[in-house]
């Protein structure tokens, strides 16, 4: 894997972030499953970025019409597959450099602070996110990219996620990276956790898994 790789995944999730909910179903929605600050090491700031899909494209029309364009025909793109509502957390270690990440260039991928980034998108049916997940991809990211990006990977039950899923943990100079792509029941997963210890970053992704009732 290169940190190239590595730097176009991130920005692949990192584009979508925003503020306030389309519907309320029954059983977890997809904010109640993301990324919560007690999953993380103490000190790690929830960006105010974070949020639901529908308010980050209503923003980001004016104040970066590129990114709303090509946010919009993914989701879009999610949507005719059965996605129903998207949530995104992004955490970092200082609100400064929360700040930075607003901006149309952050290099994301070569980080080397504390940095997660989670998606989570909610399908109308548990057979519509295992397609998401085992042939599909959503906003350009699928477990076959990991699968394809040169370095070890654990799948499936061994990963103590689910029977869907796949985990990339590795290090990279002075990066770690760990990142998980895993479908379980009504829910896809993506998560990105950068430079926090193994055990940690594992503790992130079983939480948030444990969250999927």
């Amino acid at each position: 894997m290169t940190r190239a790789w590595i730097a176009a995944l991130i920005a692949a999730m990192s584009v979508v972030a925003c503020g306030g909910p389309s519907s309320t179903p029954l059983g977890p929605t997809a904010a109640d499953v993301a990324v919560q600050p007690g999953d993380l090491p103490s000190g790690t700031v929830k960006c105010n970025i974070s949020g639901h899909i529908d308010s980050f494209l209503s923003k980001e029309k004016t104040a970066d019409p590129s990114t709303y364009q090509s946010t919009k025909t993914e989701w879009d793109d999610a949507r005719s597959k059965g996605a129903t509502s998207a949530y995104v957390a992004i955490y970092t270690d200082s609100a400064t450099r929360c700040d930075a990440i607003k901006g149309k260039t952050p290099d994301l991928g070569a980080a080397t602070y504390r940095l997660v980034v989670n998606f989570v998108i909610q399908f109308k049916d548990e057979a519509s996110a295992a397609k998401g997940y085992t042939t599909e991809g959503v906003f350009k990211i699928s477990a076959s990219e990991l699968k394809n990006s040169g370095q070890p990977v654990v799948e499936g039950a061994k990963t103590g996620l689910s029977a869907n899923s796949i985990v990339l943990n590795t290090a990279i100079a002075n990066q770690t990276y760990f990142i998980a792509v895993w479908q379980k029941k009504m829910f896809m997963v993506i998560l990105a956790v950068l430079n926090i210890d193994a055990t940690a970053a594992k503790k992130v992704a079983s939480s948030e898994n444990d969250r999927i009732k």
